[in-house]
């Protein structure tokens, strides 16, 4: 996988960007809530906070007819219209308006002549958060090659989270299908499965488990090498893993299985690395289910939550499922706080919004090394199909075919120092589909693949698919 500034793949470039409207054009103003407007602190460029959804289609999509659905829906959902309002030096808080029609083209075309290609336009689209300050704050990237087509979304998480950009991508899909002279695809009203679920073992009614307290381990780095320009944005590695059946029949939920092999592959990683892992966090966020329907609401709504373990020669694989399925029980059955006590109180400071952006930079720069979460992991659970219509038969054509199905749907998130490195989880097809998310200031390329190797193996030992050694 090359990195973002490789790529050699063959891009089209896409319609000219409308004028910006008038100030009597814009129909209102909506008040950023807590998390987006935390979300654009933490959003720069080396480190854009920006949320994908991918999907394969067989064949090939008609560029005209994603232009029009993208179009369309954003003609039926004004909430995703949106842009950042022009922020004074002392406003206190960030405000949503919504724009009459998009500032600029939201649909970029590109192909690809091999995976390779398409791995570096991928990584390339991921370094770059869509703009705040141009309605809308989404970019799809449509890719064809030899492999297919496929159909990239790049969503700002300060106005999505992983369940809305799903719902979003479904939207375009159902266009499509529409556009296309297919059946009408709804999009679902209820939501997906849930990604957080407790298995028949599991009790709720316990705290999450004391393990005392100590500096939070971080994953020990192995960077890209070169000119510091090469560790800014984010590598993107996507693979599959197909052992759901051997999943089945633990005691503990899928999430728990991907949460614990998430922590002894951090825990072997750094013994390979000469550091002996401690206290290891991972960020498991808790979706609002009813996002991922027609009811949701275009914001970044995911309650951020942390399961804590501490690895010792002591522990065992059996333990360590128990030990997370208590936390993730006890995250989903209590509501608690959409995010921790200080980005709370430095949401509702009454300074303007760029104090609070250096009072955030400045806490990092100090404190995160020794408080940060390990890693994230984001599960969005099993997802219906997302289907596309074909294009419509003419003249002596035969009938028109029936939808095709997505073969595979690819879900990530953004990925913070001190952090660096997210796991984005969606089951399709039958299989877990795993997007890793990385700062290339912390893992190259090949180090990921490592890392990723790594974890598919603990999943397959939690499992009983391969023996311990």
């Amino acid at each position: 996988m090359t990195g973002p500034t490789a790529t050699t793949a063959r891009v089209i470039t896409g319609r000219a960007s409308p004028a910006r409207r008038s100030g009597r054009e814009r129909f209102g103003r909506e008040r950023f809530g807590v998390a987006d407007e935390l979300t654009c602190y933490y959003d720069r460029p080396v480190e854009p906070a920006n949320v994908h959804v991918e999907a394969r289609v067989p064949g090939g999509l008609d560029e005209a007819a994603i232009r029009a659905a993208v179009q369309a829906v954003l003609a039926d959902e004004p909430g995703v219209l949106v842009r950042r309002a022009a922020t004074s030096r002392w406003q206190r808080g960030y405000f949503w308006e919504f724009a009459a029609e998009p500032d600029a083209d939201p649909v970029r075309v590109a192909s690809y002549a091999d995976e390779t290609e398409l791995a570096a336009l991928r990584s390339e689209l991921l370094s770059l958060s869509p703009p705040l300050r141009v309605a809308p704050p989404v970019r799809f990237l449509l890719a064809s090659g030899p492999g297919g087509a496929a159909l990239i979304l790049n969503a700002h998480h300060a106005r999505f989270d992983g369940l809305a950009c799903l719902r979003l991508f479904r939207a375009v899909a159902a266009k499509y299908t529409e556009i296309c002279g297919g059946p009408a695809a709804a999009v679902p009203a209820g939501s997906e499965s849930a990604p957080v679920s407790r298995g028949p073992a599991q009790a709720a009614s316990a705290p999450a488990v004391k393990t005392g307290p100590g500096r939070v381990t971080r994953i020990v780095s192995e960077p890209e090498q070169g000119p510091a320009a090469t560790q800014a944005g984010y590598g993107v590695l996507e693979v599959s893993w197909d052992g759901l059946a051997a999943a089945k029949g633990l005691r503990t939920s899928v999430n728990d299985l991907l949460i614990t092999a998430l922590a002894i592959t951090i825990g072997e990683w750094n013994q390979a690395h000469d550091s002996t892992p401690g206290l290891i966090k991972i960020t498991m966020p808790v979706g609002d289910a009813a996002q991922a329907g027609s009811g949701g609401k275009w914001a970044n709504r995911s309650r951020l939550t942390a399961v804590t373990v501490r690895l010792s020669p002591a522990t065992t694989p059996t333990g360590l499922l128990e030990d997370v399925a208590s936390q993730t029980g006890y995250a989903k059955n209590h509501d608690g706080a959409q995010v921790d006590l200080f980005s709370r109180t430095l949401a509702a400071a009454p300074v303007p919004v760029a104090a609070k952006y250096r009072l955030l930079r400045l806490a990092l720069a100090i404190g995160g090394p020794f408080l940060c979460d390990s890693c994230l992991v984001s599960n969005l659970g099993v997802i219906e199909p997302i289907q596309f219509g074909a294009v419509q038969a003419r003249g002596d054509d035969p009938p028109d075919p029936p939808a095709v199905s997505a073969t595979e749907v690819w879900f990530s998130t953004s990925a913070h120092m001190p952090r660096g490195l997210s796991l984005g989880v969606v089951t399709s097809g039958g299989q877990l589909r795993l997007t890793f998310r990385y700062r290339r200031a912390l893992f190259s390329d090949s180090a990921a693949e490592s890392f990723a190797s790594r974890y598919r193996a603990a999943l397959d030992r939690l499992t009983g698919r391969e023996l311990p050694a």
